[in-house]
């Protein structure tokens, strides 16, 4: 009956403690980013100890064809439900960053730059 006991126990705390390091939805994906509707460029999300960051992976701009490799995301932390906030977006063209919130919904992402009142969103589309 002890071993049953102390086995079960095992089991369970390993499952929990799998769970609470259990990847977040948006870490290693691919996300087409769109401009007036039309495909601009890719982005890698990846999440390190909570933390995701989304670097710039491919263009179809030759003027964004530089900035490959350069992060756009960075300290973005989920809220639960699919909610993001605490990150910062970085307009590769005009070299301005903003606060970040984003949405998770399905393969939709939806995010939204802020900067003091004024905001922009974009949808971006899992690849």
């Amino acid at each position: 009956m002890k071993l049953f006991a102390k086995t079960t126990l095992a089991i369970a705390g390993i499952s929990l403690a799998s769970m609470a390091f259990a990847a977040d939805p948006l870490a290693n994906t691919t996300w087409q980013t769109f401009d007036e509707g039309q495909p601009k460029g890719v982005i890698k999300i990846t999440e390190s100890n909570g933390v995701l960051t989304g670097k710039l992976i491919s263009t179809v701009s030759e003027k964004g064809k530089k900035h490959v490799g350069m992060t756009i995301i960075s300290g973005l932390k989920a809220d639960g439900n699919g909610k993001y906030s605490g990150g910062k977006i970085t307009d590769p063209e005009k070299n301005k960053t903003y606060k970040l919130t984003a949405n998770l919904s399905g393969s939709s992402l939806n995010l939204k730059g802020h900067l003091g009142p004024f905001s922009r969103s974009q949808t971006w589309k899992k690849k």
